[in-house]
């Protein structure tokens, strides 16, 4: 039934019930898991506009990256404590919901699972978070909200 799942993680509570939920979905079906941390690009303009002015202006990205790398290693870690046989983690920077998308299709995933609420914590009329409610409506596979 599913060959790939696709779980994007970061680093909050919903992602995280989104990865057990995925993990249980791949060994029902052998499916390989994908663990996707995205983190947001930040311009050159956006970082040089910080009131403090370092000697060496560090890119956002660079911290930002390492970051969801942290986060995708872990996800990674739990779901092979967690019984999952073929996981591969992922880091992207953009914007989360478009990456997300872009990121299944791309990889011809054929189930995302994401949390309703991520560490953004922004709430819609539906109490879904913005990021999966986008994701669930533009996805070209079917999508479980957690």
């Amino acid at each position: 039934m599913f060959k790939k799942i696709l779980v994007p993680v970061d680093g909050s509570r919903g992602a995280l019930e989104a990865l057990f939920r995925a993990v249980e979905l791949a060994k029902l079906t052998g499916a390989e898991l994908y663990v996707l941390s995205v983190f947001k690009h930040h311009s050159l303009i956006e970082a040089s506009l910080s009131m403090v002015r370092p000697a060496k202006l560090d890119l956002p990205d660079d911290a930002l990256k390492e970051y969801a790398s942290e986060i995708a290693v872990d996800a990674k870690n739990r779901a092979l404590k967690m019984g999952a046989t073929e996981v591969r983690a992922f880091v992207k920077g953009g914007r989360p919901s478009s990456t997300i998308v872009r990121f299944a299709k791309k990889r011809q995933v054929d189930l995302i699972v994401i949390g309703s609420q991520g560490a953004g914590g922004e709430k819609s009329a539906s109490f879904l978070g913005s990021v999966s409610q986008r994701v669930a409506s533009q996805s070209h596979c079917p999508t479980l909200v957690v």
